[in-house]
């Protein structure tokens, strides 16, 4: 004995689907991965800046003291994961304070 098609599913259902309708607000998740992705290398370099120029930088508290865990830590795997959370606090700033941090970053 044939199945009854439950309601809702189905061509009925495919028939009004039209890709081009959907629109899609901001930006890709592959680009806000890479953003994400380039937030962390440039928290990473943060890492090699210098004490003088670090002091200077217009760093939330949280960030600051993420960055100097980061560079106690000996551990491959604790880094990466302090990296992560560090590029997590950098997509919290505001495009100011990023411009300023990667120009003390280029200036070294």
């Amino acid at each position: 004995m044939p199945r009854k098609p439950r309601p809702g599913r189905g061509l009925e259902a495919d028939e009004d689907f039209d890709p081009a309708d959907e629109q899609h607000d901001g930006p890709s998740r592959t680009a806000r991965k890479n953003a994400s992705l380039e937030l962390q290398k440039l928290g990473e370099a943060l890492l090699d800046l210098r004490a003088g120029p670090f002091a200077a930088l217009p760093l939330p508290e949280l960030l600051r003291e993420a960055i100097v865990e980061a560079k106690r830590l000996k551990s491959h795997g604790a880094k990466r994961r302090q990296l992560q959370y560090i590029g997590k606090l950098m997509r919290r700033l505001d495009e100011g304070e990023i411009a300023a941090i990667a120009a003390a970053v280029r200036a070294q």
